[in-house]
C-alpha cells in the first residue's frame, strides 16, 4: 500500500515544498493540498514543489465544480501537470465549507453534476473537448483543443461518502476517495466502486482507491489525543450515530450526540474544554476513526493499514495536523518501511 499526505491549508508554498521534498525521499506517493476558503491557493501552492521534485505526485483536495467551472478546474490542473512533468492529480467533490462561505448552492442532481465535471476535466486532458461538451448542468460551448499539452494526463479522482457517488466515480473517474471509511466499512464501499468499474465501456488500466485518514501519532501521547479529539466533530460524517456505534455502546452514542456541540466549540476555541463527554469515550472515537496515540501505537496502525489494502484500497492519505515535519519523520522512518517490508 502507498502512503499519501494531506497538508493543512495554512501552510505556505515554501513549507509545502520543504515537506514535499522530504516526503519524496521517504517514498511518499503524493502530496495533497487542502482546498479551503481564505487560505493559500491549493493549485498555486504546489508550483514550487513541482519545480523542485521529480517523483512525488501532487494535487488539490477537494475541488468542487460548484465553486469553479470544470473547464477552469481543467486549466489549473493541466497547468500544474505540465509544470510537474505529468505528476499532477486532483480530487473533485461536492464541497462543503467553501460553498457555505460563498453562499453557493448545490444543484438538485449532485451526482450528475460531479459526473459531468469529471468528464470535462478528464476530456480536456485527453483531447476530447475539440467539439466542446454538452451536458445537462455543465457545458463547453467552444472547441478546446489544448494543443500545448505534452505531459501524460493527470488522474482525476472523485470524492464520495455515499454508494451512488462511489458507483458513478468507479464508472467515469480515474480513482475514488472513499470518505469516512474505517476498515470496518471498507467492504461495502469497495463493492459500490467495483460495481461502477464493471459498468465502464473498457476496463481502467490503473484505477486508484484512496481514503482520508487522520494521523495523530506523536512522541507525546497526551498531545496526540488532544489534537485528535479537537478534530473529532468532523469525523465519521459529523459523528453520525450509525458510524460511531461501531466503537461505542448505545448509551455512549447518546452522550456524544447530546453534547456534540462541545466538540465543535473545542475545535474553534481550545480553551472551551469538553466537559460532558468522558475522555474514555473520546479516546475510543479517536482510536477508531483515526490513527491516534504514542509511538507504541504504530504497529497497531500498520496492521490497520494492511486491512485497508486487503479491502481493496491502493493507497491511504494521512492528514497531517500540527508539526507536520515531525509527523512525516515518524511516517517515513517507522511506517513506510514496514508496509513495504
Amino acid at each position: 500500500m502507498d502512503i499519501d499526505l494531506i497538508l493543512e491549508p495554512d501552510l505556505t508554498p515554501d513549507q509545502i515544498t520543504e515537506i514535499g521534498q522530504a516526503a519524496e525521499k521517504y517514498g511518499v506517493r503524493a502530496i495533497w493540498t487542502s482546498n479551503y476558503f481564505a487560505h493559500w491557493d491549493a493549485f498555486l501552492s504546489l508550483a514550487p514543489l513541482a519545480a523542485s521534485t521529480s517523483k512525488i505526485l501532487m494535487g488539490p483536495l477537494a475541488v468542487s465544480p460548484f465553486e469553479m467551472h470544470p473547464l477552469k478546474i481543467a486549466n489549473s490542473l493541466l497547468t500544474l501537470n505540465e509544470l510537474s512533468g505529468g505528476r499532477a492529480q486532483i480530487a473533485m467533490g461536492a464541497g462543503e465549507g467553501n460553498l457555505e462561505a460563498m453562499a453557493l448552492k448545490k444543484p438538485q442532481k449532485v451526482v450528475l453534476a460531479i459526473r459531468e465535471a469529471i468528464e470535462i476535466v478528464r476530456g480536456a486532458a485527453r483531447g476530447e473537448l475539440t467539439q466542446g461538451y454538452k451536458g445537462e448542468i455543465y457545458n463547453v460551448n467552444l472547441p478546446c483543443a489544448y494543443p500545448w499539452l505534452k505531459a501524460p494526463p493527470p488522474k482525476v479522482y472523485g470524492t464520495a461518502y455515499r454508494p451512488m457517488m462511489m458507483r458513478m466515480e468507479g464508472r467515469v473517474a480515474d480513482g475514488c476517495f472513499v470518505g469516512c471509511t474505517p476498515p470496518e466499512v471498507v467492504e461495502p464501499a469497495m463493492e459500490a466502486v467495483r460495481t461502477g468499474i464493471e459498468r465502464r465501456d473498457t476496463p481502467p488500466e490503473d484505477f486508484r482507491v484512496n481514503t482520508f485518514w487522520g494521523w495523530h501519532i506523536k512522541e507525546d501521547r497526551d498531545a496526540a489525543y488532544a489534537e485528535s479529539i479537537r478534530e473529532l466533530p468532523w469525523r465519521a460524517r459529523l459523528l453520525d450515530p450509525t458510524m460511531i456505534n461501531m466503537y461505542l455502546d448505545d448509551d455512549e452514542v447518546a452522550i456524544v450526540r447530546e453534547h456534540y456541540q462541545e466538540y465543535v466549540d473545542f475545535y474553534f476555541d481550545p480553551s472551551k474544554q469538553v466537559k460532558n463527554i468522558p475522555f474514555e469515550i473520546s479516546a475510543k472515537l479517536a482510536e477508531g476513526l483515526t490513527s491516534t496515540g504514542g509511538l507504541d501505537a504504530i504497529d497497531r496502525e500498520i496492521e490497520r493499514y494492511k486491512l485497508f489494502a486487503k479491502g481493496g484500497l491502493t493507497e491511504i492519505a494521512l492528514r497531517l495536523h500540527g508539526q507536520p515535519m515531525d509527523a512525516l519523520k515518524i511516517i517515513g522512518e517507522q511506517v513506510i518501511p514496514k508496509l513495504r517490508g
